[in-house]
């Protein structure tokens, strides 16, 4: 899987692409969610968008929502420009390993 962008989401650390992740090509103990807006209004992420679609989310934690959608208030984004991007191992790795050193695999 190709490099991606870190972003915060709810205060989670997580991936963001432009590009549409198919469910069944998700990476394993990584949860997907798609970033969308609906008539040009709020953003939220939601399970399958329904609205105009931005993009796609993994997080290493699944993200609480209601109704598969959840809106995005101005703080709940955090897409930094000088943040890193990651292929999801390389994010596991740095976020999910103890030390961040592939925790003895």
């Amino acid at each position: 899987m190709e490099r991606m962008k870190e972003i915060e989401i709810f205060g989670i650390p997580a991936l963001f692409t432009e590009k549409r992740i198919d469910h069944d090509a998700v990476y394993p103990g990584m949860y997907r969610y798609e970033l969308e807006t609906v008539n040009n209004g709020p953003k939220r992420v939601s399970d399958t968008a329904s609205g105009t679609f931005l993009g796609t989310v993994l997080t290493p934690v699944p993200i609480p929502m209601d109704n598969g959608q959840r809106e995005l208030a101005p703080d709940d984004l955090m897409l930094d420009a000088e943040a890193g991007s990651w292929t999801p191992q390389e994010f596991e790795e740095k976020y999910l390993s103890p030390n961040g050193e592939n925790g003895g695999r």
